[in-house]
């Protein structure tokens, strides 16, 4: 993957740094794992971990984990002319965001991925409608 596309935060399918298999308990096994600049998205059997890693340094990590139960809904956007991403978001509740306004919602989980992956990220789609969604 260049490097235009690292900085930019597009996924590849790419194993990067453990941070969850330690949270796993038995019987959880990974269905497909996305790794982001230095964040990442993994499905498991019972759900969707989101690995947020901050700071320049990377030392402070976010581990949000999604049961089964929470996802509600996934959309997907393909790239258009100009836009050469295709973004992907997964509905999920019990992710509260709160606006500059003060208003509260569930934000989803959002990440984008190259056009030229579309095909990979269709695979998402699929595999978060059979494992989550049906």
């Amino acid at each position: 993957m260049a490097l235009f596309d690292k900085l930019a935060g597009y996924a590849s399918v790419e194993t990067g740094t453990d941070y969850v298999s330690e949270f796993f308990v038995e019987g959880e096994e990974i269905i497909q794992q996305f790794q982001f600049l230095r964040d990442q998205i993994i499905l498991t059997n019972y759900g969707i971990y989101d690995v947020d890693v901050q700071g320049l340094t990377g030392k402070k990590v976010e581990v949000k984990f999604f049961p089964k139960d929470t996802i509600k809904t996934i959309s997907f956007e393909t790239a258009g002319t100009l836009d050469i991403d295709v973004d992907i978001k997964i509905g999920v509740t019990n992710n509260t965001t709160v606006t500059a306004e003060g208003a509260a919602f569930s934000a989803p989980l959002s990440f984008k991925v190259p056009s030229e992956q579309a095909n990979e990220a269709k695979q998402i789609v699929n595999l978060v409608k059979i494992h989550y969604l049906l």
